[in-house]
């Protein structure tokens, strides 16, 4: 991300933070290490409001902006217009941009969806310098691990794609039953997301965990008819991945699941073994109440 497009991101938080300041005090917590608003009078937190803040910080990517959620296989999966695993061949800068500075040349090796005639092909994104990687480092910034370096020849990837004329329609995916929107296509390809549309394949273990997720994802989220059934028995299942970040992409897709299909009974997940305590309290505390506020009252109904 180019340096002068933080700006508004740091103003924001300021601003945020100055009005937290002004309506909550501010309590600073041993055992979550950190600061936690606290509403009202000058008090210590309750167990329970400390128990609380624990538990929404556990959530997936709750400390980071949203393009962390949209970017997840899930929802990768829902609004790609090509999954293909290459290999790197070269890594050139682009200059006269100003929302991507590197162009990548892959040679494809698999194309799991989409249709890619050509066996190379060139994709442009955004990657922050390797400076800006050892900043974040040493700042303790969160999702360190998810980080995407700037690729190299002989880098294996899977990537997800886009053609330019679907940049603009990406942010609608939560939804379960969304379908993508079909657009003339440009053959101008882009990363996902600049540059968190790529998935290194860099050790055996990574590969097959990589590969089987994606094209389980592409099953459930890309073909004619979606099973909320079949989907759900994904997610449980990928929550226990041992590869950090298909583990917490899968809590994350669960959750939008959950949020925006209500036709799924929410309250199977508190008796479900796979699902961890932190998305059970949000499903408890935040999902449940707010749906049995919608619900209508039958005995008023005409």
């Amino acid at each position: 991300m180019k340096k002068t497009a933080l700006l508004p991101l740091i103003l924001v938080s300021l601003v945020l933070a100055a009005y937290a300041q002004q309506t909550n005090r501010l309590y600073y917590s041993p055992e979550l290490g950190g600061w936690i608003g606290i509403e009202g009078e000058e008090r210590k937190p309750t167990e329970e409001e400390i128990f609380r803040w624990k538990m929404l910080d556990a959530l997936p990517y709750q400390a980071a902006l949203p393009i962390h959620r949209h970017s997840t296989l899930g929802q990768h999966s829902k609004a790609s217009d090509h999954i293909a695993v290459g290999k790197v061949i070269s890594v050139k800068a682009i200059t006269n941009s100003y929302w991507e500075n590197v162009a990548v040349t892959l040679k494809l090796e698999e194309v799991l969806l989409g249709d890619l005639s050509s066996k190379m092909i060139t994709v442009t994104g955004d990657w922050p310098v390797d400076d800006e990687y050892g900043l974040c480092l040493r700042a303790g910034k969160p999702y360190i691990w998810n980080w995407k370096l700037r690729p190299k020849r002989g880098d294996r990837m899977l990537v997800y794609l886009l053609d330019r004329s679907s940049v603009r329609n990406y942010w609608d995916t939560r939804k379960f039953h969304v379908k993508k929107k079909e657009t003339e296509k440009t053959g101008l390809l882009h990363f996902a997301w600049g540059n968190m549309g790529v998935r290194y394949l860099d050790t055996p273990e990574n590969t097959t965990n990589y590969l089987n997720a994606a094209r389980a994802y592409i099953r459930e989220l890309r073909g004619v008819k979606r099973d909320e059934e079949s989907y759900y028995s994904l997610l449980r299942t990928l929550v226990r991945s041992p590869v950090q970040s298909i583990r917490e992409d899968a809590r994350s897709d669960l959750m939008f699941f959950i949020e925006f299909c209500p036709s799924f009974d929410a309250r199977r997940v508190l008796a479900d073994d796979n699902i961890d305590e932190a998305i059970k309290y949000w499903v408890e505390h935040d999902v449940l109440p707010g749906r049995e506020i919608q619900k209508p009252n039958v005995q008023n109904e005409p």
